[in-house]
């Protein structure tokens, strides 16, 4: 099976097997269900809200295929294998295991409960329908079982991708000897503003009320809008990252910490999101979906920011890392 199909079988499978699951519970106990369907439970497990019987299969369709699609998109988009996407794996895998139960539960919760048909039809569901609070905790065990089966299947398939030293070679920018160069682009994230603004507006208005949460959702909006456009810049030190208001706090990377720089188009999504994300493999300084610049590091690790022209920039860290460390190269 070709890579990315195999990765897309991996991410969608959960989703797939816990619709076919409830499909089938439900199927199988269909002349024995109420309709409407007791579908919302209050603080002491008694139903406080209903849906129809008939949209109920629609709704678990939408809900759980609907999320296996969701998180299909961005694993096409992946030039690697899953195992740097572990926790997004695990994720969905949990997910899927916890919507699955709770759907499952809902329709064994209400079985043989149809209301006589001399009595209230509501007020005998709110009576007979309901589910206790240890459902919760097994959901979460559930939960738990298929986030660690995740993460299993997403490192085998780690183990199984490219292996060292196939990737792409790395590109190369010309310079004379003694010649000094340096590449500096900046880039911005509409989402970081929007999520910035949108934290700490709400926040100024609970400060202003005397709410202790709003200095919270401030200090969150700010971070978000101080990371919403920076400075990506290569020079003989390597490489750095500065926001847009100031020159520092600055993330660096030292040059000799560096074994190797790519470049290639990614999705948000598949380095986890935006802002700075920590991943199995590495970290990411995510500011939108398209060009970016990948290093390996010496450890091992990888290290991803997303930039335009980052072809360039990684042609650049290339030719000064074999500048630096002349047998960089034989080293096996």
């Amino acid at each position: 099976m070709r890579p990315v199909r195999r990765r897309a079988v991996i991410v969608v499978l959960p989703f797939v097997l816990a619709w076919a699951v409830v499909v089938a519970t439900f199927a199988g106990l269909r002349d024995r269900l109420p309709d409407p369907l007791a579908t919302h439970f209050g603080a002491d497990g008694r139903a406080d809200g209903f849906t129809d019987t008939g949209a109920f299969l629609s709704v678990v369709t939408a809900v759980l295929l609907g999320s296996g699609l969701l998180t299909l998109v961005p694993t096409l988009r992946l030039t690697k294998g899953l195992g740097a996407q572990r926790f997004a794996v695990a994720l969905g895998y949990g997910l899927s295991g916890l919507l699955g139960y709770a759907f499952a539960s809902l329709l064994f919760a209400n079985a043989d409960t149809n209301a006589d048909a001399n009595a209230d039809a509501d007020a005998t569901r709110v009576s007979r329908v309901s589910l206790p609070l240890w459902h919760l905790g097994i959901a979460l065990a559930v939960a738990a079982v298929m986030g660690a089966l995740g993460v299993l299947l997403a490192s085998r398939d780690a183990a199984s991708a490219t292996g060292p030293g196939k990737g792409p070679a790395a590109p190369r920018l010309p310079l004379a000897e003694g010649e000094v160069a340096t590449w500096t682009r900046s880039v911005g994230s509409p989402v970081l503003v929007t999520v910035g603004a949108g934290t700490a507006l709400p926040g100024a208005v609970l400060v202003a009320v005397g709410s202790g949460t709003g200095a919270l959702l401030i200090f969150v909006g700010l971070v978000c809008a101080a990371l919403a456009r920076c400075r990506v810049t290569v020079d003989r030190r390597g490489l750095a990252v500065a926001s847009w208001f100031a020159p520092r706090p600055r993330m660096r990377i030292a040059l000799e910490r560096i074994e190797r720089a790519t470049s290639r188009e990614a999705a948000a999504l598949s380095l986890g999101g935006w802002g700075y994300r920590v991943r199995g493999g590495g970290s990411a300084l995510v500011f939108r979906s398209g060009d970016a610049l990948f290093l390996t590091l010496t450890t091992g690790r990888e290290f991803a920011v997303t930039v335009d022209d980052a072809a360039t920039a990684a042609a650049l860290l290339n030719t000064l890392i074999e500048r630096d460390r002349p047998t960089a190269g034989e080293r096996g």
